[in-house]
Protein backbone atom coordinates (compact mmCIF):
# COMPACT_ATOMS: atom_id res chain seq x y z
CA UNK A 1 0.00 0.00 0.00
CA UNK A 2 1.10 3.04 -1.37
CA UNK A 3 1.46 6.74 0.50
CA UNK A 4 -1.73 7.72 -1.82
CA UNK A 5 -3.95 4.63 -1.00
CA UNK A 6 -3.10 5.16 2.97
CA UNK A 7 -4.06 8.84 2.19
CA UNK A 8 -7.26 7.81 0.86
CA UNK A 9 -8.29 5.25 4.00
CA UNK A 10 -7.41 8.05 6.61
CA UNK A 11 -9.42 10.86 5.02
CA UNK A 12 -12.38 8.37 5.09
CA UNK A 13 -11.73 6.89 8.62
CA UNK A 14 -14.63 8.76 10.29
CA UNK A 15 -17.61 6.87 7.91
CA UNK A 16 -15.77 4.04 7.67
CA UNK A 17 -15.87 3.59 11.82
CA UNK A 18 -19.27 4.70 10.98
CA UNK A 19 -20.33 1.99 8.87
CA UNK A 20 -18.39 -0.47 9.61
CA UNK A 21 -20.00 -2.11 12.29
CA UNK A 22 -19.75 -5.38 12.02
CA UNK A 23 -15.87 -6.20 11.23
CA UNK A 24 -15.53 -9.60 11.22
CA UNK A 25 -16.79 -10.42 7.24
CA UNK A 26 -14.23 -7.65 6.39
CA UNK A 27 -11.72 -9.80 7.97
CA UNK A 28 -12.80 -12.86 6.69
CA UNK A 29 -12.34 -11.46 2.75
CA UNK A 30 -8.96 -9.71 4.34
CA UNK A 31 -7.97 -13.76 5.75
CA UNK A 32 -8.81 -15.05 2.67
CA UNK A 33 -6.83 -12.98 0.87
CA UNK A 34 -3.57 -13.63 2.55
CA UNK A 35 -3.36 -9.77 3.70
CA UNK A 36 -4.44 -10.73 7.24
CA UNK A 37 -4.01 -13.68 9.42
CA UNK A 38 -5.48 -15.65 12.19
CA UNK A 39 -3.19 -13.68 14.84
CA UNK A 40 -4.55 -10.08 13.59
CA UNK A 41 -7.81 -11.57 14.10
CA UNK A 42 -6.88 -12.28 17.56
CA UNK A 43 -5.34 -9.17 18.26
CA UNK A 44 -8.02 -7.32 17.01
CA UNK A 45 -10.70 -9.27 18.91
CA UNK A 46 -8.65 -9.32 22.36
CA UNK A 47 -7.99 -6.01 22.51
CA UNK A 48 -8.82 -3.82 25.66
CA UNK A 49 -11.15 -2.77 26.65
CA UNK A 50 -13.28 -4.81 24.08
CA UNK A 51 -15.32 -1.73 22.38
CA UNK A 52 -16.09 -1.60 18.69
CA UNK A 53 -13.86 1.68 18.48
CA UNK A 54 -10.80 -0.03 20.18
CA UNK A 55 -11.47 -3.11 17.84
CA UNK A 56 -11.56 -0.49 14.51
CA UNK A 57 -9.09 1.66 15.69
CA UNK A 58 -6.50 -1.59 16.05
CA UNK A 59 -8.20 -3.12 12.38
CA UNK A 60 -7.01 -0.16 10.81
CA UNK A 61 -3.64 0.42 12.49
CA UNK A 62 -2.95 -3.37 10.90
CA UNK A 63 -4.50 -2.42 7.44
CA UNK A 64 -2.15 0.55 7.29
CA UNK A 65 0.62 -1.40 8.26
CA UNK A 66 0.35 -4.23 5.92
CA UNK A 67 3.08 -4.99 3.66
CA UNK A 68 1.40 -6.23 1.26
CA UNK A 69 1.19 -4.19 -2.04
CA UNK A 70 -2.23 -5.05 -3.31
CA UNK A 71 -4.06 -4.48 0.37
CA UNK A 72 -5.51 -1.14 -0.48
CA UNK A 73 -7.61 -3.37 -4.06
CA UNK A 74 -8.41 -6.39 -1.99
CA UNK A 75 -9.99 -3.85 1.36
CA UNK A 76 -12.00 -2.22 -2.06
CA UNK A 77 -13.13 -5.39 -2.98
CA UNK A 78 -13.99 -6.87 0.36
CA UNK A 79 -16.03 -3.58 0.75
CA UNK A 80 -17.88 -4.08 -2.19
CA UNK A 81 -18.55 -7.85 -1.40
CA UNK A 82 -20.06 -6.80 1.80
CA UNK A 83 -22.33 -4.43 -0.03
CA UNK A 84 -20.53 -1.40 1.14
CA UNK A 85 -20.59 -0.03 -2.41
CA UNK A 86 -20.97 3.83 -1.33
CA UNK A 87 -17.48 3.73 1.25
CA UNK A 88 -15.86 1.69 -2.16
CA UNK A 89 -16.91 4.26 -4.32
CA UNK A 90 -15.63 7.33 -1.91
CA UNK A 91 -12.24 5.68 -1.58
CA UNK A 92 -11.99 5.53 -5.03
CA UNK A 93 -13.21 9.66 -5.79
CA UNK A 94 -11.29 11.07 -3.05
CA UNK A 95 -9.44 14.08 -3.30
CA UNK A 96 -5.94 13.76 -1.66
CA UNK A 97 -5.58 16.91 0.38
CA UNK A 98 -2.09 18.47 -0.15
CA UNK A 99 -2.04 18.41 -3.86
CA UNK A 100 -3.16 20.67 -7.06
CA UNK A 101 -2.17 20.50 -10.63
CA UNK A 102 -2.06 24.35 -10.99
CA UNK A 103 0.72 24.70 -8.41
CA UNK A 104 2.79 21.29 -9.46
CA UNK A 105 3.16 22.98 -13.22
CA UNK A 106 3.99 26.49 -11.84
CA UNK A 107 6.92 24.79 -9.59
CA UNK A 108 8.20 22.75 -12.52
CA UNK A 109 8.03 26.17 -14.43
CA UNK A 110 10.36 27.65 -11.56
CA UNK A 111 12.29 24.64 -11.47
CA UNK A 112 12.94 24.47 -15.04
CA UNK A 113 13.98 28.38 -14.78
CA UNK A 114 16.40 28.08 -12.07
CA UNK A 115 17.92 25.26 -14.36
CA UNK A 116 18.26 27.63 -17.55
CA UNK A 117 19.42 30.34 -15.10
CA UNK A 118 22.08 28.70 -13.91
CA UNK A 119 23.29 27.18 -16.85
CA UNK A 120 24.09 30.38 -18.03
CA UNK A 121 25.81 31.78 -15.69
CA UNK A 122 28.21 28.85 -15.77
CA UNK A 123 28.82 29.06 -19.39
CA UNK A 124 29.40 33.19 -18.82
CA UNK A 125 31.48 32.62 -16.40
CA UNK A 126 33.89 30.33 -18.35
CA UNK A 127 33.73 32.72 -21.25
CA UNK A 128 34.99 35.50 -18.95
CA UNK A 129 37.48 33.28 -17.44
CA UNK A 130 38.75 32.65 -20.70
CA UNK A 131 39.04 35.87 -21.76
CA UNK A 132 40.89 36.88 -19.19
CA UNK A 133 43.58 34.17 -18.95
CA UNK A 134 45.01 35.31 -22.08
CA UNK A 135 45.66 39.11 -21.34
CA UNK A 136 47.35 37.77 -18.12
CA UNK A 137 49.76 36.04 -19.67
CA UNK A 138 50.32 38.68 -22.23
CA UNK A 139 50.64 41.59 -20.56
CA UNK A 140 51.20 39.89 -17.20
CA UNK A 141 53.90 42.15 -14.57
CA UNK A 142 53.34 45.46 -16.16
CA UNK A 143 51.48 48.57 -13.90
CA UNK A 144 50.06 50.09 -16.80
CA UNK A 145 49.44 47.07 -18.69
CA UNK A 146 47.29 45.70 -15.29
CA UNK A 147 45.41 49.55 -15.63
CA UNK A 148 44.78 49.21 -18.79
CA UNK A 149 43.51 45.55 -18.37
CA UNK A 150 41.30 46.72 -15.51
CA UNK A 151 39.60 49.33 -17.82
CA UNK A 152 39.20 46.39 -20.37
CA UNK A 153 37.83 43.86 -18.11
CA UNK A 154 35.53 46.65 -16.63
CA UNK A 155 33.86 47.81 -19.86
CA UNK A 156 33.39 43.63 -20.79
CA UNK A 157 32.52 43.42 -17.95
CA UNK A 158 29.94 45.90 -18.77
CA UNK A 159 28.88 44.60 -21.90
CA UNK A 160 28.69 41.26 -20.47
CA UNK A 161 26.35 42.24 -17.81
CA UNK A 162 24.19 44.29 -20.05
CA UNK A 163 24.28 41.19 -22.50
CA UNK A 164 23.39 38.64 -19.60
CA UNK A 165 20.54 41.05 -18.21
CA UNK A 166 19.26 41.17 -21.73
CA UNK A 167 19.80 37.37 -22.87
CA UNK A 168 17.93 37.11 -18.76
CA UNK A 169 15.02 39.37 -19.41
CA UNK A 170 14.58 37.57 -23.18
CA UNK A 171 14.85 34.28 -21.33
CA UNK A 172 12.40 35.44 -18.86
CA UNK A 173 10.07 36.87 -20.99
CA UNK A 174 10.00 33.22 -23.46
CA UNK A 175 9.53 31.31 -19.94
CA UNK A 176 6.99 33.81 -19.07
CA UNK A 177 5.32 33.01 -22.53
CA UNK A 178 5.64 29.66 -22.13
CA UNK A 179 4.42 29.16 -18.52
CA UNK A 180 1.59 31.17 -19.17
CA UNK A 181 0.81 28.75 -22.28
CA UNK A 182 1.16 26.39 -19.65
CA UNK A 183 -1.38 27.83 -17.17
CA UNK A 184 -3.35 28.58 -19.89
CA UNK A 185 -3.81 25.05 -20.68
CA UNK A 186 -3.35 23.51 -17.34
CA UNK A 187 -6.24 26.02 -16.35
CA UNK A 188 -8.29 24.79 -19.24
CA UNK A 189 -8.12 21.00 -18.20
CA UNK A 190 -8.48 22.12 -14.58
CA UNK A 191 -11.69 24.14 -15.65
CA UNK A 192 -12.91 20.96 -17.30
CA UNK A 193 -11.81 18.20 -15.16
CA UNK A 194 -13.08 20.58 -12.39
CA UNK A 195 -16.45 21.32 -13.87
CA UNK A 196 -16.82 17.57 -14.51
CA UNK A 197 -15.73 16.61 -10.99
CA UNK A 198 -18.09 20.06 -10.05
CA UNK A 199 -21.30 18.15 -11.34
CA UNK A 200 -20.55 14.86 -10.07
CA UNK A 201 -20.45 16.14 -6.60
CA UNK A 202 -23.53 18.16 -7.53
CA UNK A 203 -25.20 15.02 -8.54
CA UNK A 204 -23.44 12.96 -5.14
CA UNK A 205 -24.15 16.16 -3.05
CA UNK A 206 -27.73 15.40 -4.13
CA UNK A 207 -28.51 11.89 -3.49
CA UNK A 208 -26.76 12.48 -0.36
CA UNK A 209 -29.27 15.43 0.67
CA UNK A 210 -32.36 12.46 -0.87
CA UNK A 211 -30.40 10.22 1.27
CA UNK A 212 -30.04 12.54 4.18
CA UNK A 213 -33.89 13.47 3.93
CA UNK A 214 -34.81 10.04 3.70
CA UNK A 215 -32.49 9.40 6.95
CA UNK A 216 -33.84 12.42 9.09
CA UNK A 217 -37.56 11.11 7.59
CA UNK A 218 -36.55 7.82 9.42
CA UNK A 219 -34.86 9.37 12.42
CA UNK A 220 -37.99 11.36 12.39
CA UNK A 221 -40.09 7.67 12.50
CA UNK A 222 -37.73 5.56 14.74
CA UNK A 223 -37.96 8.83 17.26
CA UNK A 224 -42.03 8.51 16.99
CA UNK A 225 -41.43 4.65 17.50
CA UNK A 226 -39.08 5.15 20.12
CA UNK A 227 -41.80 7.31 21.86
CA UNK A 228 -44.38 4.78 21.54
CA UNK A 229 -42.17 1.79 22.33
CA UNK A 230 -41.09 3.84 25.47
CA UNK A 231 -44.70 4.65 26.63
CA UNK A 232 -45.65 0.83 25.47
CA UNK A 233 -42.19 -0.57 27.77
CA UNK A 234 -43.54 1.75 30.83
CA UNK A 235 -47.04 0.10 30.54
CA UNK A 236 -45.00 -3.04 29.98
CA UNK A 237 -43.26 -2.70 33.47
CA UNK A 238 -46.28 -2.31 34.75
CA UNK A 239 -47.68 -4.73 33.69
CA UNK A 240 -44.97 -6.93 34.92
CA UNK A 241 -45.15 -5.44 38.50
CA UNK A 242 -48.73 -6.52 38.29
CA UNK A 243 -48.17 -9.86 36.66
CA UNK A 244 -45.10 -10.50 39.15
CA UNK A 245 -47.65 -9.64 42.49
CA UNK A 246 -50.30 -12.40 40.90
CA UNK A 247 -47.65 -14.33 40.37
CA UNK A 248 -46.42 -14.33 43.87
CA UNK A 249 -50.17 -14.61 44.90
CA UNK A 250 -50.23 -17.66 42.62
CA UNK A 251 -47.54 -19.27 44.31
CA UNK A 252 -48.81 -18.98 47.34
CA UNK A 253 -51.78 -20.31 46.03
CA UNK A 254 -49.82 -22.98 44.68
CA UNK A 255 -47.67 -23.84 47.78
CA UNK A 256 -51.15 -23.95 49.91
CA UNK A 257 -52.37 -26.65 47.06
CA UNK A 258 -49.15 -28.69 47.09
CA UNK A 259 -49.58 -29.18 51.02
CA UNK A 260 -53.21 -29.94 50.22
CA UNK A 261 -52.51 -32.26 47.41
CA UNK A 262 -49.71 -33.83 49.68
CA UNK A 263 -52.94 -34.42 51.82
CA UNK A 264 -54.67 -35.49 49.68
CA UNK A 265 -52.29 -37.99 47.89
CA UNK A 266 -52.17 -39.24 51.91
CA UNK A 267 -55.86 -39.83 51.63
CA UNK A 268 -56.22 -41.04 48.04
CA UNK A 269 -53.44 -44.04 49.31
CA UNK A 270 -56.14 -44.72 52.06
CA UNK A 271 -58.91 -44.61 49.56
CA UNK A 272 -56.88 -47.15 46.96
CA UNK A 273 -56.02 -49.35 50.09
CA UNK A 274 -59.66 -49.51 51.22
CA UNK A 275 -60.63 -49.50 47.80
CA UNK A 276 -58.56 -52.94 47.25
CA UNK A 277 -59.83 -54.16 50.00
CA UNK A 278 -63.39 -53.24 49.26
CA UNK A 279 -62.71 -54.61 45.64
CA UNK A 280 -61.95 -57.85 47.65
CA UNK A 281 -65.24 -58.26 49.20
CA UNK A 282 -67.22 -57.35 46.37
CA UNK A 283 -65.60 -60.61 44.49
CA UNK A 284 -66.31 -62.34 47.96
CA UNK A 285 -69.85 -60.78 47.50
CA UNK A 286 -69.77 -61.62 43.86
CA UNK A 287 -68.47 -65.12 44.72
CA UNK A 288 -71.64 -65.36 47.11
CA UNK A 289 -74.26 -64.28 45.02
CA UNK A 290 -73.26 -66.60 42.24
CA UNK A 291 -73.40 -69.07 44.57
CA UNK A 292 -76.89 -67.69 45.82
CA UNK A 293 -78.16 -67.58 42.37
CA UNK A 294 -77.53 -71.30 42.11
CA UNK A 295 -79.47 -71.67 45.44
CA UNK A 296 -82.10 -69.24 43.68
CA UNK A 297 -82.05 -71.85 41.10
CA UNK A 298 -82.78 -74.72 43.25
CA UNK A 299 -85.23 -72.60 45.71
CA UNK A 300 -87.43 -71.81 42.86
CA UNK A 301 -87.15 -75.36 41.63
CA UNK A 302 -88.41 -76.26 45.58
CA UNK A 303 -90.77 -73.81 46.06
CA UNK A 304 -92.32 -75.35 42.62
CA UNK A 305 -92.48 -78.43 44.05
CA UNK A 306 -93.75 -77.44 47.52
CA UNK A 307 -96.66 -75.40 45.77
CA UNK A 308 -97.42 -78.46 44.01
CA UNK A 309 -97.03 -80.26 47.20
CA UNK A 310 -99.10 -77.72 48.94
CA UNK A 311 -102.16 -78.16 47.10
CA UNK A 312 -101.95 -81.77 47.10
CA UNK A 313 -102.14 -81.29 50.93
CA UNK A 314 -104.91 -78.62 50.87
CA UNK A 315 -107.26 -81.38 48.36
CA UNK A 316 -106.57 -83.87 51.29
CA UNK A 317 -107.13 -81.15 54.27
CA UNK A 318 -110.05 -80.24 52.54
CA UNK A 319 -111.46 -84.17 52.44
CA UNK A 320 -110.23 -84.62 56.12
CA UNK A 321 -112.61 -81.58 56.92
CA UNK A 322 -115.06 -83.60 55.17
CA UNK A 323 -114.18 -86.49 56.80
CA UNK A 324 -114.08 -84.91 60.58
CA UNK A 325 -117.56 -82.86 59.98
CA UNK A 326 -119.28 -85.91 59.50
CA UNK A 327 -117.08 -87.38 62.15
CA UNK A 328 -118.17 -84.59 64.49
CA UNK A 329 -121.46 -84.81 63.40
CA UNK A 330 -121.38 -88.36 64.09
CA UNK A 331 -119.75 -87.59 67.74
CA UNK A 332 -122.38 -85.11 68.79
CA UNK A 333 -125.22 -87.73 67.85
CA UNK A 334 -123.32 -90.31 69.70
CA UNK A 335 -122.84 -88.02 72.21
CA UNK A 336 -126.49 -87.28 72.67
CA UNK A 337 -127.18 -90.71 72.83
CA UNK A 338 -124.66 -91.86 75.55
CA UNK A 339 -126.16 -88.27 77.46
CA UNK A 340 -129.34 -90.29 77.29
CA UNK A 341 -128.34 -93.29 78.16
CA UNK A 342 -126.01 -91.55 81.18
CA UNK A 343 -128.99 -90.02 82.66
CA UNK A 344 -131.33 -92.77 82.39
CA UNK A 345 -128.54 -94.42 84.18
CA UNK A 346 -128.33 -92.14 86.61
CA UNK A 347 -131.61 -92.25 87.67
CA UNK A 348 -131.82 -95.60 87.96
CA UNK A 349 -128.83 -95.70 89.91
CA UNK A 350 -130.52 -94.15 92.15
CA UNK A 351 -132.53 -97.07 93.16
CA UNK A 352 -129.37 -99.46 92.62
CA UNK A 353 -126.46 -99.93 95.30
CA UNK A 354 -123.07 -97.74 95.79
CA UNK A 355 -120.85 -99.91 93.34
CA UNK A 356 -122.94 -99.70 90.47
CA UNK A 357 -123.71 -96.08 91.08
CA UNK A 358 -119.32 -95.60 91.47
CA UNK A 359 -118.67 -97.28 87.92
CA UNK A 360 -121.92 -95.27 86.82
CA UNK A 361 -120.05 -92.06 87.76
CA UNK A 362 -116.54 -93.50 86.31
CA UNK A 363 -118.05 -94.06 82.98
CA UNK A 364 -119.46 -90.58 83.28
CA UNK A 365 -116.22 -88.81 83.76
CA UNK A 366 -114.96 -90.41 80.58
CA UNK A 367 -118.20 -89.27 78.99
CA UNK A 368 -117.67 -86.07 80.23
CA UNK A 369 -113.61 -85.79 79.20
CA UNK A 370 -114.68 -87.47 75.62
CA UNK A 371 -117.18 -84.57 75.26
CA UNK A 372 -114.74 -82.17 76.00
CA UNK A 373 -112.44 -83.38 73.91
CA UNK A 374 -114.76 -83.05 71.39
CA UNK A 375 -115.74 -80.01 72.53
CA UNK A 376 -112.28 -78.57 72.30
CA UNK A 377 -112.35 -80.08 68.90
CA UNK A 378 -115.22 -78.17 67.95
CA UNK A 379 -113.86 -74.78 69.20
CA UNK A 380 -110.42 -74.95 68.43
CA UNK A 381 -109.57 -73.45 65.15
CA UNK A 382 -108.94 -75.80 62.27
CA UNK A 383 -105.28 -76.53 61.36
CA UNK A 384 -104.03 -75.63 57.67
CA UNK A 385 -101.31 -75.97 56.13
CA UNK A 386 -99.31 -72.52 55.58
CA UNK A 387 -97.86 -71.33 52.44
CA UNK A 388 -94.43 -71.59 52.20
CA UNK A 389 -92.28 -68.52 50.48
CA UNK A 390 -88.44 -68.53 49.92
CA UNK A 391 -86.16 -66.65 51.59
CA UNK A 392 -83.22 -65.78 49.34
CA UNK A 393 -80.32 -65.16 50.95
CA UNK A 394 -80.92 -67.57 54.06
CA UNK A 395 -80.46 -70.81 54.97
CA UNK A 396 -83.60 -72.22 54.29
CA UNK A 397 -86.98 -72.21 53.43
CA UNK A 398 -89.29 -69.91 55.67
CA UNK A 399 -92.82 -70.55 56.37
CA UNK A 400 -95.60 -67.66 56.60
CA UNK A 401 -97.42 -67.61 59.14
CA UNK A 402 -101.39 -68.65 58.87
CA UNK A 403 -103.81 -65.87 59.19
CA UNK A 404 -105.90 -67.22 61.96
CA UNK A 405 -109.07 -65.14 61.22
CA UNK A 406 -109.19 -66.25 58.02
CA UNK A 407 -108.77 -69.83 58.91
CA UNK A 408 -111.44 -69.88 61.41
CA UNK A 409 -115.10 -71.72 60.48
Amino acid sequence: MNREQRKRITQNITNLKERLVDLDPIIDRLIEKDVFSLEHREKIEHVSPATPQKKFNEFIQLLLASPEPNTYFVFLEALTEERHHYMAERLQNTVISGTSPVRHSSSYSRERARSRGTSAMSNRSYDHSGASGPVGVSYGGAPAMEITMSRLLTEFSGKLSSNISSSLQKMRAEDKQEMEKRMDDKLASFKKEWNEEKSSLLRMNESAITNLQASVEKLRRSNEEYNRLSEKYDKLKEMQKEMRERENERWQRLSQANAERAQLKIANDDLKTQIQKLQEKVATLECENSRLKEKDCQSQIDLEHLAIENKTLMQELEEKDKERLALKKEVEMAYSRISDVVKFQREKSELDDVTYKSALEKQSEKLNEIFEVVNNLNSKERPRLASRNLYIGGSGIVPKTPNKQGDKK
